[in-house]
């Protein structure tokens, strides 16, 4: 497979991957349920998806505003 064709997939599946952690978060906020996530140790922690979702929409309204 040519390199170009292998970047183009890799990109896919990050996509992919992307939409569908996106897709879990919002459906276990919804749900009101717990993420198990990893601390900056490598350790995993437990967290509502409520809260990562309101950390995530905090850290992009950061990102955007920075521009």
């Amino acid at each position: 497979m040519p390199e170009q064709e292998e970047i183009k997939l890799f990109a896919k599946i990050t996509n992919g991957l992307k939409l569908s952690y996106e897709s879990l978060l919002h459906r276990k906020a919804a749900l009101g349920q717990d993420m198990v996530i990893a601390d900056t140790n490598g350790q995993p922690i437990v967290v509502s998806a409520k809260e990562l979702l309101a950390r995530r929409t905090d850290s992009d309204n950061c990102k955007c505003s920075n521009k």
